[in-house]
């Protein structure tokens, strides 16, 4: 946007004295205005060209900030002054707030004195306050968007995703905002009120406590802890808040929105008497450095609870940053990517390493006997009739009862006409081929909850999909009891293991799991397991056939993220994701670690009738994608689906 030129609409009123910012999506200009004479910021965004759907929406929320602070005059919220478009570009006059963000202070790790937060969190709640009484909510307030003008004064901005009464954009089930600010109910894409912004600035409040956020982690991690764990109190990581804050904080990050505070007003007056309280206290003051921020290590989310199935899961769109290994126990680096396999005990009998052969006996050896030839240490050889051995003289060697030891010096060797040895085996070796078909079958069969797609001819065969951990064992024995060893080069077996409750999942996506050949495949970049702060990066190649893209992330929890909620690629295409973009720093790698299981589903129409919640209980995604499958089976619409497993650790 920056290498584009000034609309025309603009130069004719403001002149354009510099840039403050560049993004993505536009251009924020230092202008003046000529006819008010005063300093104004011009935010400028391209015109959505043709009929690309995020371009329009972008648009439509671009001029919804327009009408919502248009429609707001309250001291703490950045003016809006003019609106204007041409075929090209969009723009909104506002407010100039020359005091920068309140974000740029936290990252300069700047620390705040409790009056100072009080001071602050009162302001930003008394516009919410305003805004919501009159019927707009703002629903994403985060540090970036707190702007603080000369003496301090905080000015609310970017009301571009606010949701206003009787507006027909907001829809249920699209879910917009910054993660780490956003309420359990926006995660699930459900309707939002003002208690998701109350949520937010309850976020707010304890970044200013404590200089960390209250949940933390990749995307797909940070939902599971916003919707099922409790964070540290804030007196419990800093030493200079007051255990007042405690209950405030609490209160506002209630995961129900019934049990936060009803009004911005509530909040604001709470967190006053908190502050009133906590200087009247007459309770020894805690000792330490009075600039000191943490005394302890921020602890880590505890693990879900463990599902029936197995343990608990994690992490994962368009999630906007992070996706992480699954809620079993960390760990889990040195499991192998992919199963490799191995006879199961006992083994068979010996074979040699490249063929297989079926053995005729000429003869049934003696039991205690071996198929080479009989041993001497172990066999008392006949000794000629009347024929006493030699005996040292004057010495006479202990000697078993009625036994006649055996001495080399005088041994006779047996001869044929007296004495039939045990019989050498004879052996004739007639090369077979496996059964592969066979084998392919009982492979697939022994991994009832798994999801393999197999392929057999007379030649070899081929397992490709994803098995728990105590199935892969099952299938290894079932190769290995039809004669196929693992370093068989004709039978190729890449099954993942996975530890979680995706047995439903399985049995829902197995009829239309596709072959090993067969597109949507998947790539993923780096191996396994992907470590801290790594980035969960892949390809897919689409089928041969045109077809909507979705990925789906099961976690060890019970839930599902939706990465690509639905996107229609050509015939073959190579898809690139998780690359980090402006506005998407990627999926990163964050605890709790272990194994997750990714879906990738190429449907050759949208499979549900709207985007679903960017999370939601499994149960739930599965009873949609049921109906789904059925409708497309009705109306004989292709669905192929590739299941990978996701497997993270600890550096």
């Amino acid at each position: 946007m920056s290498g584009q030129a000034i609309p025309p609409g603009l130069t004719a009123k403001y002149e354009i004295r510099g840039t403050l910012g560049a993004g993505a999506m536009g251009v924020v200009y230092d202008a003046w205005d000529r006819l008010i004479e005063r300093r104004v910021a011009i935010k400028v965004v391209r015109r959505p060209g043709g009929n690309d759907p995020d371009a329009i929406e972008a648009h439509a929320r671009f001029r919804r900030e327009a009408q919502a602070a248009g429609r707001l005059q309250h001291p703490n919220i950045v003016a809006v002054y003019d609106y204007g478009e041409d075929e090209t570009a969009a723009w909104i006059v506002m407010e100039l707030v020359e005091g920068g963000s309140l974000k740029k202070r936290l990252d300069a790790k700047e620390r705040f004195p409790i009056a100072e937060i009080v001071r602050v969190m009162t302001q930003v709640l008394e516009a919410l306050d305003y805004s919501h009484k009159r019927g707009v909510v703002h629903r994403d307030i985060k540090p970036a968007n707190v702007m603080l003008g000369e003496g301090g004064q905080v000015k609310l901005a970017d009301f571009g995703i606010a949701r206003i009464e009787n507006s027909s954009m907001t829809q249920v089930g699209t879910v917009m905002g910054t993660p780490s600010y956003m309420a359990p109910e926006q995660l699930r894409g459900e309707p939002v009120d003002l208690r998701a912004d109350i949520w937010a600035a309850g976020v707010l409040l304890y970044q200013l406590l404590t200089g960390a956020k209250p949940f933390e982690g990749d995307f797909v991690a940070l939902s599971h802890r916003v919707l099922h764990t409790e964070p540290p109190p804030p007196s419990a990581l800093s030493v200079t808040c007051p255990r007042a804050f405690d209950a405030v904080v609490a209160k506002a990050l209630a995961k129900r929105p019934e049990d936060r505070y009803p009004s911005a007003a509530a909040f604001a007056e709470a967190i006053r008497a908190s502050a009133s309280g906590a200087q009247a206290s007459t309770a020894p003051p805690r000792t330490g450095d009075a600039d000191a921020t943490m005394v302890a290590a921020k602890p880590s989310a505890p693990p879900a609870e463990a599902p029936a199935a197995g343990p608990a899961a994690r992490r994962g769109g368009p999630p906007w940053a992070l996706i992480g290994g699954g809620l079993a126990a960390a760990g889990i680096a040195a499991a192998a990517a992919v199963f490799v396999m191995q006879p199961a005990p006992p083994p068979p009998p010996p074979q040699p390493a490249t063929t297989t052969a079926l053995r005729l006996e000429a003869e049934t050896p003696q039991q205690g006997a071996t198929a080479s030839q009989p041993q001497p240490a172990t066999l008392t050889p006949p000794q000629p009739t009347g024929v006493t051995p030699p005996q040292p003289t004057g010495v006479t060697p202990p000697q078993p009862t009625d036994v006649t030891p055996p001495q080399p010096a005088t041994l006779t060797p047996p001869q044929p006409t007296d004495v039939t040895p045990p019989q050498q085996q004879t052996a004739l070796l007639i090369p077979v081929r496996p059964d592969y078909r066979a084998a392919a079958t009982a492979a697939v069969a022994a991994a009832p909850c798994g999801l393999i797609a197999a392929a057999a001819s007379d030649s070899g065969l081929q397992l490709l999909g994803v098995a728990p951990r105590n199935e892969t064992q099952a299938i290894a024995a079932a190769l290995s009891a039809r004669a196929i060893p693992p370093t068989d080069p004709a039978a190729r077996v890449q099954v993942q293991p996975f530890d979680g409750p995706y047995c439903q999942a399985a049995a829902l996506l197995r009829r239309v799991l596709a072959g090993p050949d067969e597109g949507p495949r998947v790539e993923l970049d780096g191996t396994m397991p992907l470590r801290r702060g790594q980035l969960l990066r892949f390809e897919v190649r689409m089928p041969d056939w045109p077809a909507h893209l979705y990925v789906a992330y099961f976690m060890k929890s019970g839930e599902v993220a939706h990465l690509v909620p639905s996107e229609r690629r050509p015939a073959g295409a190579r898809v690139r994701l998780g690359d980090p973009a402006p506005g998407f720093p990627g999926w990163e790698v964050d605890e709790p670690f272990g194994t997750d299981l990714m879906v990738v589903v190429a449907s050759e129409r949208p499979l549900f009738p709207g985007r679903r919640p960017m999370v939601e209980p499994q149960e739930a995604y599965l009873a949609a994608l049921g109906a789904a499958l059925e409708g497309a089976r009705r109306e004989g619409a292709r669905i192929a689906v590739r299941p990978v497993v996701v497997e993270t650790a600890e550096r």
